[in-house]
Parts: structure tokens; C-alpha cells; sequence
């Protein structure tokens, strides 16, 4: 049985040698058109909705590949000419950890404020450090004032590689062996749309990823090149990539962690468990187009293997 582990002893950066630790426990752990090169710059959106459904409106903070960030507010039916500070925090509306303190707002006359405050890169980097893997909120006002609302951002949910006939979900990966039965997103790294690399793996089996492990083997993969590969996310669009690149016997994940043009990795194993080489197959976004709610969330069935 083939897994899709990778171990490594590569040298990088601090996060990319715990990032790669874990991958080697973990097993690697109208339509849209493709966004101009400009885009990119975007590591990271987030959107917060605010009261009752979204009754407030949003809050979206923007995390940049340069480092620094931006918070954008849309808000109404809040109190007239009133300062509201912001933070970012984990844990409860009620008793706030708080991770860092965001630009506040004035409202105007009726309640409503539409702003963008620059947000520095110290400010990030500690949004960073919870943000990349975990769960954050962001919290507008204090007391009765307070509208709190989940940071959420777009997660690949679907793969399917059509000329191979692959279709699986995709979940986020567990912090032990991989699954079978789907495939998975490594959260440390980018999402499809986002700037750098998605990073999306599955094992080498029957009904996974094994016609492409074994086209991989014919003449080095030529035949994968320019193949279509379909990500869906969970906010409902369809991200079309073109395979460019078929990488073979890859023992680490040099390039990923500092990459900065929006790139999908595919990766599978190339042996059994235990096997330190793996296949990575590199593709580029052509465009991206709408989706049904019901294409975009196929229920995974996650089955514990080894």
C-alpha cells in the first residue's frame, strides 16, 4: 500500500523545518477570470460577518505576501459618532483572548462606517502565528456594543483530475497518518486563489491518487503536461489549474514555504508507507468560475488507514 508521507532533512527556515517535521508525521500533511499578476500580492483574505446574520455587515483583513495587511469595514446599525476599537482574538465574544489590537473606527451620524486602515506588518505577522492554522475572530466595540464575528477564508473542499478519472473531497489534513478515502489541504500553506503554494495530497491507492502516480512512470510524466486538474472551495467557485511541471523522487518541500506566485502542488507517494520519495505534480490557474453549492461540498467519508 502506498502512503504519502515525506520525510526530509533539508535545511530552511525555523517554520519550514516544523512545517516539514509535521509533514513527515503527517504524510505531507457571471464567470471569473483569472486575476492579473497584481492580485497575487494577496497572501491571505479573511471576512468576518457581524451581528445577528450579518446584520452589522463585514469586516475583511487582507494579509499581503510583502507582509503587511489591510482592514476594510462595511458596517451599519451601529451607535451615531461612536469610536469602536477592534481586536482580533480566539475563544469566546463574552471573554476574549486577545491575540493583537486591529485600527479602530469612528462612526459616522447614522451609525455606519466604510473604511480601509493600513494594518503593519508587526500587526501580522502575530495574526499570522494564529491565523495560518487556527481559528480567529475579530471584535468590534466593547460591552453592549460588541459585535464579534468568525475570520473565516475560502478552503479547498474537491480535487478531480478528469483525464485520470481522481474525484475526492479534500479535508484538512490530521495531524497523524493521512486518510484514504479523500484527499487533503496542508493548512500551513496557501489555498487555491491565495498567493504562494496550495498544497493539496493524497495516498497512492485505488480510488485516490494511483493513475497519477502510475502515468508518472511513463516517460517521466510527459504525458501529465497540460493536463486539467478542478479545485473547488468552500466558497462555492471552481479554480481550473494546467499541470506544468512533474517533479519525481522529491525528498522535501524546498520552494514551497518561500514562493510567492499562486502555484497548486499535487503530491502523492511514490511507495509503501514508510517510502521517503514522493511525486509533486506543479500547476497554474487558468481561471476560476462559479460552482454549486452541492459540486463545492461533496461529503467526505474519511476512512483511518495505514
Amino acid at each position: 500500500m502506498y502512503g504519502s508521507g515525506m520525510q526530509t532533512t533539508t535545511s530552511r527556515p525555523a517554520l519550514a523545518r516544523r512545517a516539514l517535521v509535521l509533514i513527515g508525521l503527517a504524510g505531507i500533511l457571471a464567470t471569473l477570470l483569472a486575476e492579473p499578476a497584481s492580485a497575487f500580492s494577496v497572501r491571505r483574505t479573511w471576512t468576518a460577518h457581524l451581528g445577528g446574520n450579518g446584520s452589522n455587515g463585514a469586516a475583511i483583513l487582507r494579509g499581503y505576501m510583502a507582509g503587511d495587511g489591510s482592514l476594510e469595514l462595511k458596517l451599519v446599525g451601529l451607535q451615531p459618532s461612536t469610536t469602536y476599537p477592534i481586536v482580533a482574538y480566539r475563544g469566546s465574544c463574552a471573554s476574549p483572548i486577545v491575540i493583537t489590537r486591529l485600527p479602530g473606527a469612528v462612526t459616522d451620524a447614522t451609525g455606519a462606517v466604510s473604511k480601509t486602515s493600513a494594518v503593519s506588518t508587526r500587526i501580522m505577522n502575530t495574526i499570522w502565528v494564529y491565523g495560518r492554522t487556527g481559528t480567529i475572530a475579530i471584535k468590534i466595540g466593547t460591552g453592549l456594543l460588541a459585535r464579534c464575528g468568525a475570520l473565516t477564508y475560502p478552503v479547498a473542499t474537491r480535487i478531480a483530475m478528469p483525464g485520470l478519472k481522481i474525484d475526492l473531497p479534500v479535508v484538512r489534513g490530521p495531524g497523524g497518518y493521512p486518510y484514504c478515502n479523500v484527499a487533503m489541504y496542508y493548512p500551513t500553506l496557501s489555498q487555491p486563489r491565495e498567493g504562494g503554494v496550495s498544497f493539496l495530497y493524497a495516498h497512492a491507492r485505488v480510488g485516490m491518487f494511483l493513475p497519477l502516480l502510475e502515468r508518472s512512470k511513463i516517460n517521466n510524466g510527459a504525458s501529465l503536461l497540460g493536463a486539467t486538474i478542478l479545485v473547488w472551495t468552500s466558497n462555492d467557485l471552481v479554480s481550473t489549474y494546467r499541470i506544468v511541471r512533474v517533479r519525481r523522487h522529491v525528498t522535501s518541500l524546498t520552494g514551497a514555504f518561500s514562493a510567492t506566485t499562486e502555484q497548486l502542488w499535487v503530491q502523492t507517494s511514490e511507495g509503501p508507507h514508510g517510502t521517503r520519495q514522493k511525486l509533486i505534480v506543479v500547476a497554474k490557474r487558468t481561471g476560476s468560475a462559479p460552482s454549486t453549492h452541492a459540486e463545492a461540498h461533496p461529503t467526505p467519508h474519511p476512512l483511518i488507514c495505514h
